[in-house]
C-alpha cells in the first residue's frame, strides 16, 4: 500500500510497444474519484507510430512503408503531430484528477519538471507548443487532455533520437531538428537516472511524494482488452506475454 497522499508510480520498464499505451488509458478509464493520480514510465521495445486525433493515418503516414518497415500505427486519443517511438524514448505519463479550469497550469507544472530535470545533467531546454527544445532543436514533447475519468498528459524525452525514421514514411516530412540527452549532456546518463531525476522533479512540482506500485487486477483486465484493440486481435489470441502485465 502507498501513503495517502502519495502519486503512484508504475514503471513498466522496456516493455511491449501496445502496453505503452494501454496502461495510462486503462489507468484513466477506472480512476477512482479519491486517487491523487499515477506516474507511469516505459520505454517500447518494438518501434511504433503515432499521430493525433485530428488526424487520419493514411493521410500522415505512408502506410504501405509503415508495413514494410514493421511499424504499426497508432491513434492518440489527443491532438498532435506525428510521432516516432521507440526505446530510445523515456515516455512519462501522468494520469491525474481532473483539473477544472486550472488543465494549462498542470502542463506547465509538468513541463517545469521536466525542464527542471534536464538542467540537473546539463542541459538547458525551454518548452513552448508542445515541445522541449534544446539549441533550436526538439529534445522531447509533451501533450495530453481529458480522458475519460482523468486528466492525462503524455511526454517523453529522447535519449538518443532518429529523425530520419519518421522521415521515411510521412507524408509531409518535417524539417524540424532533433536531438537527444545523449548528445546533449556533458556526462554520461541512463535512463533510470533520468527517470529518477523526473521522479524527484515531478514531486516537487505536484506537491506530493511518489510511490511504487504495481497495475491494478481491473485496471490489468482493460489494459488487455485496449492491447487486443490495438493489435487487432481478439483478447483470447494475445500470447500470454502479451496478456500480462509486468512490473520491473
Amino acid at each position: 500500500m502507498i501513503s495517502p497522499n502519495a502519486l503512484r508510480l508504475l514503471n513498466l520498464g522496456p516493455t511491449a510497444w501496445a502496453r505503452t499505451q494501454s496502461v495510462y488509458r486503462a489507468t484513466a478509464e477506472l480512476f477512482p474519484t479519491d486517487s491523487h493520480g499515477a506516474v507511469i514510465f516505459c520505454q517500447p521495445l518494438h518501434p511504433y507510430l503515432t499521430h493525433g486525433v485530428q488526424q487520419f493515418a493514411s493521410e500522415t503516414f505512408d502506410l504501405a512503408a509503415c508495413e514494410r518497415l514493421d511499424l504499426p500505427v497508432v491513434r492518440r486519443p489527443f491532438s498532435g503531430g506525428a510521432e516516432y517511438c521507440d526505446v530510445n524514448q523515456l515516455l512519462f505519463q501522468l494520469v491525474l484528477p481532473p483539473a477544472v479550469g486550472a488543465m494549462h497550469a498542470t502542463f506547465l507544472r509538468v513541463a517545469t519538471a521536466v525542464l527542471s530535470a534536464l538542467q540537473e545533467f546539463g542541459i538547458q531546454a525551454d518548452y513552448g507548443g508542445g515541445q522541449f527544445m534544446a539549441k533550436g532543436a526538439r529534445i522531447g514533447t509533451l501533450a495530453g487532455g481529458r480522458y475519460e475519468a482523468a486528466l492525462v498528459c503524455l511526454g517523453c524525452v529522447y535519449l538518443e533520437y532518429d529523425a530520419r525514421r519518421l522521415a521515411q514514411v510521412e507524408r509531409a516530412p518535417r524539417t524540424e531538428k532533433a536531438t537527444s540527452l545523449w548528445a546533449e549532456s556533458p556526462r554520461p546518463l541512463s535512463p533510470e537516472m533520468v527517470q529518477d531525476a523526473l521522479i524527484g522533479h515531478f514531486a516537487r512540482e505536484m506537491g506530493r511524494p511518489i510511490e511504487r506500485d504495481t497495475p491494478r487486477v481491473p485496471e490489468t483486465r482493460v489494459a488487455k482488452r485496449i492491447e487486443a484493440d490495438l493489435l487487432g486481435v481478439k483478447l483470447e489470441e494475445l500470447p500470454p506475454e502479451e496478456a500480462e502485465l509486468s512490473e520491473h
